[in-house]
C-alpha cells in the first residue's frame, strides 16, 4: 500500500495494511480521540485514514474514532454518502473494531463488487453521525479510489537517442478489456505524444512499444511519461535526456 499524507505531494512514509493501499494515517489524532472526552465536548468523527486505493474485489479499510458526550454510537447510527453519483451504498459496512481500548473504536469497510468502466475514479466520502445543525452532529472525510486491475509490470524502457521510443509490458488482471493511454510530453515546450488503445484480459502480459519524433531542439532535457487506464493514473515518472558526448577520437580534425 502506498503511503502520502494527504495534501501533500511527496510522501514522507510508506507503510503497508491490509486490503487496498493505504494512503495517510494520522494514528497519534485517532489515539487521542477516544480518551474519555469532557463534559459537553463537541461530537466528532477522527478518521485515522484518509485515502485508500484498492482494485474491484478488494476492501478499503478506515479506521475511526467517534467522540461524543452523548454516550458510545452505535454502528446504526453512522451514515456514508459520497459526492460522486457511482457510488453504490451497498459496498459500505461498519464494523465495531477488534482493537485495543486506545485504538480506533470502529472500521468504515468500503468492497466494491463487479463494478463497470465509469464506476473507477476517485470517491470522496462523507461519514456523519447525528442530525446536521446541532451540536450532537459529527463527520468526518476520507477519500475511496478505485483503480482498474491493470499494472505496469516492469519499469518502461524510454530511448531519446537516435530515434525516440517506449517500450513496457502491462498486465490486465479485470475480467474485460480496458482502455489504456501512454503518453510522453517535454518539459518546457507544448511537445506532446500519445498512443491509445484498448488492454485486453488475458493471463499473459501485453508488450507494448511506440516510436516518436521530438522535434528539432527538443533531444535534451525532461521528458514526463504517464500511463492511464480508464482515466486512472497509474505510472507517471521525470526522464532526464543529454545528447550523447562525441568521443573526441571521431571528431574529425
Amino acid at each position: 500500500m502506498d503511503l502520502r499524507i494527504a495534501g501533500e505531494k511527496d510522501p514522507p512514509s510508506q507503510r503497508q495494511g491490509q486490503g487496498g493501499r493505504i494512503v495517510a494515517r494520522n494514528a497519534v489524532q485517532a489515539v487521542d480521540a477516544v480518551r474519555a472526552a469532557p463534559a459537553g465536548a463537541v461530537s466528532d468523527i477522527i478518521l485515522a485514514v484518509a485515502e485508500c486505493q484498492l482494485t474491484p474485489g478488494e476492501t478499503a479499510r478506515f479506521p475511526f474514532a467517534a467522540r461524543t458526550a452523548y454516550g458510545i454510537p452505535s454502528i446504526h447510527d453512522f451514515n456514508v454518502v459520497s459526492d460522486n453519483p457511482n457510488f453504490d451504498p451497498e459496498w459500505v459496512r461498519l464494523r465495531r473494531s477488534a482493537g485495543d481500548s486506545y485504538g480506533p473504536h470502529y472500521i468504515l469497510e468500503i468492497t466494491p463488487g463487479d463494478i463497470g468502466r465509469s464506476q473507477y475514479g476517485a470517491y470522496p466520502l462523507r461519514l456523519s453521525w447525528g442530525a446536521a445543525g446541532t451540536n450532537r452532529y459529527a463527520v468526518g472525510r476520507c477519500t475511496l479510489v478505485i483503480t482498474p486491475c491493470v499494472r505496469v509490470v516492469t519499469e518502461p524502457a524510454v530511448k531519446i537517442w537516435p530515434a525516440g521510443q517506449i517500450c513496457l509490458s502491462l498486465e490486465n488482471r479485470g475480467s474485460t478489456g480496458i482502455d489504456v493511454s501512454v503518453s510522453i510530453r517535454h518539459r518546457g515546450s507544448d511537445w506532446s505524444k500519445e498512443w491509445e488503445f484498448e488492454l485486453p484480459a488475458k493471463d499473459d502480459q501485453f508488450s507494448f512499444s511506440g516510436r516518436f519524433d521530438p522535434p528539432d531542439g527538443k533531444r535534451s532535457g525532461d521528458f514526463e511519461l504517464a500511463v492511464s487506464a480508464a482515466g486512472v493514473l497509474l505510472f507517471r515518472r521525470t526522464i532526464r535526456a543529454r545528447r550523447p558526448l562525441i568521443p573526441r577520437r571521431l571528431i574529425p580534425v
